[in-house]
């Protein structure tokens, strides 16, 4: 008997990796690249009939920014900025995160 339990991914994982890998905004800062991932993952959350109070709006984004930082900071740990950790990602990574983030869209 198999007893081991299989988790999906976390949603907001997954747009992050979309965003990392392929998302070309070279423009974007740090600021801007994080709070595009938490629009999007907000608005999966909204098509998923999962309601976000406006009280607590506020307080959500900036809970949400402070874990997409945090990914960020590990993923790119060693690199000096995004753009590099980008051109060094292997491109079967960013077929897995187009893959992924593509599912969690047509579920939604």
């Amino acid at each position: 008997m198999n007893l081991e339990k299989q988790t999906q991914p976390d949603p907001l994982y997954i747009i992050f990796e979309e965003h990392l890998y392929n998302f070309k905004d070279s423009d974007s800062d740090r600021r801007t690249f994080i709070g595009n991932i938490v629009i999007d993952y907000l608005t999966y959350l909204r098509k998923m009939n999962i309601i976000v109070p406006k009280a607590m709006e506020a307080s959500v984004v900036e809970e949400l920014g402070f874990q997409v930082n945090n990914m960020l900071v590990k993923k790119i740990y060693g690199f000096p900025n995004l753009d590099e950790y980008r051109k060094k990602a292997p491109k079967a990574r960013k077929r897995k995160a187009r893959t992924n983030y593509t599912k969690i869209k047509k579920s939604a």
